[in-house]
């Protein structure tokens, strides 16, 4: 292995370990829960019904989760700055941070981070179509990774701390190269159930693999195709009551993503069945949240 590619496999280590090391898990709080997914399926069916094609659940949650920041502003802050002048920042955009995975030599699976702008403004098949372009974007066609590459094969390491450090002290770098106080995690995307850790976003959500799996419905037992979804949150930026009831927000949003998540059809597009929307109870932040 050359020098440059053992320099990039010290630097990827590093900004792994500082990347968990920017938030203390004492500051996080975490809550967990498990979704009747059956809207979401049908929300991906409804669509290749109409258009032939089908949106990822990443692109799904990622709307959801920048509709919850919409409609809570008070959530879409982060804290940022030098040790001993950290402030709170408030953002004014919807860009949620994803990760994909890239190679490296000796290192597979090492995780790009970055974030899709104006995800609350994008339709469904646009936030999919720019997943699957990061996830197989290279130095050539993409700046950002670009970036990142170098500073993993160029930069020593006494260096490349302070730069991959720098978002968490600036932002207006955070806002470029972190995007907005939210990030969505997938470990359905290897199989996992549920995931719970700590990213240095202020609020992570992350969701399992969508599979059928005993669920209670109005008292009774059945099979239902079922998601579990996880929030952790920064204690600092919102207590437990505010965050709780975004929380029980966003999995309503999931619910009810056939009608709240859906993207507006074609007007010459008549969808193969209609589905009622399930019942339930909302009150103006989650019909602002929603649409």
């Amino acid at each position: 292995m050359s020098h440059y590619e053992c320099l990039a496999v010290s630097n990827a280590e590093r900004s792994s370990w500082m990347l968990n090391r920017m938030l203390n898990p004492a500051n996080m709080v975490t809550m967990v829960s498990e979704i009747d997914a059956s809207a979401v399926v049908r929300l991906r069916e409804d669509s290749r019904a109409a258009t032939g094609r089908v949106p990822s659940y990443t692109a799904i949650v990622m709307r959801a989760a920048a509709r919850m920041l919409k409609a809570h502003p008070e959530a879409n802050r982060a804290i940022i700055g030098f040790p001993g002048f950290r402030k709170l920042v408030q953002f004014h955009t919807t860009d949620i941070g994803v990760a994909v995975e890239k190679s490296l030599p000796l290192l597979p699976g090492a995780a790009f981070a970055v974030p899709v702008g104006n995800t609350a403004e994008k339709s469904l098949l646009e936030l999919t179509d720019e997943l699957q372009a990061l996830a197989h974007c290279t130095e050539e066609d993409n700046p950002a990774f670009r970036l990142y590459q170098r500073i993993l094969k160029y930069v020593p390491p006494f260096l490349s701390y302070w730069l991959i450090n720098m978002p968490a002290w600036i932002p207006a770098l955070w806002v470029k190269h972190r995007g907005s106080a939210a990030w969505v995690n997938a470990p359905s995307r290897a199989g996992a159930d549920t995931v719970t850790t700590t990213w240095p976003w202020p609020i992570t959500f992350s969701f399992g693999i969508v599979k059928p799996r005993p669920f209670v419905v109005d008292g009774r037992l059945e099979v239902r195709s079922t998601m579990p979804v996880v929030m952790v949150f920064d204690r600092r930026i919102m207590g437990g009551g505010p965050a709780s009831r975004l929380f029980a927000e966003f999995q309503r949003c999931l619910v009810e993503a056939n009608v709240r998540l859906a993207d507006p059809l074609p007007c010459d597009v008549v969808p193969l069945k209609t589905q009622a929307p399930v019942t339930a109870q909302r009150g103006p932040a989650l019909q602002e949240a929603c649409g």
